[in-house]
């Protein structure tokens, strides 16, 4: 294991950390059945940037650790179940139901990347959003202390 790994986890936690309180605004309106374009293309944006930033300490742990990332064209989803198993090297770093709220916000992400954000809706986009009270329970934060 590289000795910078659990420093760049951290890193990687804290802006999730940034990310979620930046958002409590509009996880506290996730009840409500609309909101304004500029809301809900915030609350896509922030999406977007938290499973990004997930998906970055995944494959941190995975070419640290597993000394691999998936390569093929569901490269993303494979990630996703590679560290829901645990290996030699490292115990699982996520739980299958996690895998299941990811996989939610990664096609949310492809979504978001390749439509008009005028095609973004709250009252499909709200379900999504207590979703980021996911790094809480990524298992990163405790791999992240096993590994120091």
């Amino acid at each position: 294991m590289s000795p910078n790994l659990p420093e760049k986890i951290q890193l990687g936690l804290d802006e999730l950390a940034v990310i979620r309180v930046m958002m409590s605004p509009l996880i506290a309106r996730t009840g409500e059945p609309e909101l304004p374009v500029i809301e809900t293309a915030a609350a896509c944006t922030m999406l977007h940037s938290f499973y990004t930033e997930i998906e970055k300490i995944l494959k941190l742990i995975a070419l640290d650790l597993d000394k691999k990332i998936p390569s093929s064209e569901s490269w993303h989803r494979d990630l996703l179940s590679q560290m829901a198993a645990a290996t030699e090297a490292r115990p699982a770093v996520i739980t299958t139901d996690l895998v299941m709220r990811l996989a939610e916000l990664l096609a949310f992400r492809h979504l978001f990347r390749g439509a008009s954000i005028a095609l973004m809706r709250w009252d499909k986009l709200s379900p999504l959003v207590p979703t980021l009270d996911t790094s809480r329970t990524l298992g990163v934060g405790t791999h992240s202390n096993t590994v120091m």
